[in-house]
């Protein structure tokens, strides 16, 4: 039966135990996407005790941003800070990891007269409609996710997280919410899954087999014609055959089509509603392990140890994921694996680190009211 704390092997690279910081966006970046004292603060401190560190998403080119201050690995200027935040990661007996993305039609505008990409035109921001990529925009784009791969892999990140979850680029190809093609690229579960494909398969061709490639997805969507568990399972299988090594099972928790200022936009959340218990995405993870053979991640209010200990001892998925909690106490790896779960400062789930990432703005807790240094607890 396996425990949290057992080390576990991927593609060659050893995990100290089943745990993992997954990405959160912090906005700690510089607008040129560099790595700031304050980024690797925040990930130094809280990659003490965890198996895993997934560094938040960077950016494969400056127009596919999730923030005005999204760390970057679209220029080479980039390298020596991404090396010191994986230095810095590594330093600390985890392994990193670094999330890379383009964020389609959720990027932020970077200047004027350039419009979001998307794969139909289906705006996820209230702002004019974002362009339909071409396949010869979308050869480029897959181009630069290799591009992107190879810049974290001589930055000495011991593998890259395909983020192609919560409505960004790849997210808006899986999704028949957002991917209205008829070409290859569109159609049924495996026709929408084609870009994901390719941008896999890029990343081995020009890394090899050897590297430790994950990818983020979506393994439900719960919105009314959002993609579904068994879309999901046929994406996975192709993945797996792609090259993936894992897959980091996330969804969409809530959403729906709003309006503001004539434009009609999807808005969507990864978040669990606070009314949900700890562990509520996990049945939809699990139903996805039983379908593939690589490695499987959880997340979603698994900051209970009860909780995140009994999934992975019933090989419900192979590792957790804590996010929020984390934010709230860098310490609560920690005091998991050392039975001392009852000592965490609890997050309050405010969104309070939400609601200032969505402004563009560095991310704070009202728990912790300095994520990126020193806890100070309110």
């Amino acid at each position: 039966m396996p425990r949290l704390d057992d080390p576990l092997t991927i593609n060659g690279v050893l995990l100290r135990n089943r745990l993992v910081l997954p990405p959160i966006t912090t906005c700690y970046g510089t607008p040129e996407g560099q790595v700031t004292d304050d980024v690797v603060g925040f990930y130094g401190q809280r990659a003490r005790h965890v198996g895993l560190v997934v560094v938040e998403a960077a950016a494969i080119r400056p127009d596919g941003r999730i923030t005005p201050r999204s760390l970057g690995v679209w220029a080479d200027g980039q390298i020596p800070g991404l090396r010191r935040l994986a230095q810095a990661i590594k330093g600390e007996g985890a392994a990193a990891v670094l999330q890379i993305v383009h964020a389609g039609s959720s990027a932020v505008v970077v200047q004027d007269g350039v419009q979001r990409a998307s794969p139909s035109g289906v705006p996820t921001r209230p702002a004019p409609e974002p362009s339909i990529l071409s396949e010869g925009q979308i050869r480029e784009i897959v181009d630069a996710f290799a591009d992107g791969a190879a810049r974290a892999a001589e930055a000495g990140f011991d593998g890259v997280e395909i983020h192609g979850a919560h409505f960004y680029l790849v997210s808006q190809f899986l999704s028949p919410l957002t991917n209205l093609r008829q070409d290859r690229y569109g159609g049924d579960a495996a026709g929408r899954a084609t870009f994901a494909v390719e941008i896999v398969e890029a990343v081995r061709r020009r890394l090899g087999r050897g590297f430790p490639v994950l990818f983020r997805m979506n393994t439900v969507e719960l919105v009314d014609g959002g993609q579904s568990v068994a879309d999901s399972i046929v994406v996975a299988q192709l993945l797996e055959r792609a090259g993936v090594d894992v897959i980091h099972s996330s969804l969409i928790a809530m959403g729906g089509w709003k309006e503001e200022g004539g434009v009609r936009f999807l808005q969507t959340s990864s978040a669990l509603p606070k009314e949900q218990p700890s562990g509520a995405a996990v049945p939809y993870a699990a139903e996805l392990k039983r379908s593939i053979r690589v490695p499987v991640i959880a997340v979603g209010k698994l900051g209970d140890p009860a909780v995140c200990a009994r999934v992975v001892e019933e090989g419900l998925v192979d590792m957790v994921a804590i996010g929020r909690q984390m934010i709230a106490d860098p310490l609560s790896a920690e005091k998991i694996l050392s039975g001392r779960g009852s000592d965490m400062v609890l997050c309050r789930e405010c969104r309070s680190c939400f609601a200032s990432i969505g402004k563009g703005q560095p991310m704070v807790c009202s728990t912790n009211r300095n994520p990126a240094g020193i806890p100070t607890y309110a």
